[in-house]
This record gives C-alpha cells, structure tokens and sequence, in this order.
C-alpha cells in the first residue's frame, strides 16, 4: 500500500504542476499585460480542451489505477500513462527553444524530474510480485488479529489453570 500512496501522491504533484503551469501563463494579467492569444492556427480552442481533458482527466484515471486496479494488466496500463506524462513534460521544455518563458523556468524543469521519478517508479510498480497487496494486507492483518486472539487466550487458559490449582491447594490445605 505504500508504494500505492506514493504514485497517487506523485500523480496529484504533478497535476498541482499543470495548474501551476496554467497560472503562470494567466498572472501577467494582474500587472496588466495582455494575455490574450489571438487565434491562429497554433492556438485552436479545441487543442486547449483536449490538452485541458488530458492534463487533469488522465491523471485521476491513473490514480484509479494504482488504488484499485487489482491486476498486473492495471498497472502495466499505469505505467504507460506515466511513462507518456513523463514525456509529455520532457518534450514540453522545448518550447523553450521557441520561445523563453522565464515564468515557467522553476515550474517546468521540477514537472519534468517529477514525471521521470513517477516513471521509474511505476515500472518498478509493475516489477512487484503478482500478489495483489490489498489482499495481502487484509490476510497479514487477520493474521495479525488472530495470533493477538490466540495469545490472549492462551493468557486467561494459563491463569485459569493457576487458579484452579491455587483453589485446589487450598481445598486440600482446609481438609
């Protein structure tokens, strides 16, 4: 379940990095600069849809995937969408080349190192044992209940055999 926890956590990094990425572009609007894109055929409203619906929708289905996707096939899928967004950020810095946007020289690099450590992670994610973990840890914790039941059992079984040979003594000692 940790390494579950800490894909998620990743996935939610690096969805807080696409909205970091989005409002850096909008901010000069607070000095006044105009942040209006005049529509060509580079700027198409439908691209930035997609890219809006594939930035934060993917994401969630990813984290759905790692929660409680059961099967190797689930993860293998994960990895692929970390992989993806891993590269989507690395391909994303070179834009740089076009076109240097000091806003975005903190946020870009760090949602680059954070897909490549999201990468790595989910393919080792995929590497783990076949065993499904949520079902190992609900058997490790009836384990774990069970073994707690037994030793207290095997307490009040002890202290009612010394009680038993306590009252047994002194019923002979009364005789």
């Amino acid at each position: 379940m940790k390494r579950q926890i800490e894909l998620s956590v990743l996935w939610v990094v690096l969805v807080l990095g696409f909205l970091a990425h989005t409002l850096a572009d909008v901010m000069p609007a607070f000095w006044g600069e105009s942040i209006v894109a005049m529509p060509t055929s580079t700027h198409l409203r439908e691209l930035i849809a997609l890219m809006m619906g594939i930035c934060y929708t993917l994401p969630v289905l990813a984290i759905f995937l790692v929660l409680w996707g059961k099967h190797k096939a689930w993860r293998v899928i994960h990895s692929i969408l970390a992989c993806l967004f891993a590269l989507f950020c690395l391909l994303h810095m070179l834009e740089w080349l076009d076109q240097f946007n000091p806003v975005q020289l903190t946020i870009m690099p760090l949602m680059a190192i954070v897909g490549i450590i999201l990468a790595v992670k989910s393919i080792k994610y995929v590497r783990e044992k076949p065993c499904v973990e949520s079902k190992a840890d609900d058997n490790e914790e009836e384990e774990d209940e069970n073994v707690d039941n037994e030793e207290e059992t095997e307490e009040e079984e002890n202290k009612e055999e010394v009680s038993e040979e306590v009252s047994e003594e002194k019923e002979k000692e009364a005789e």
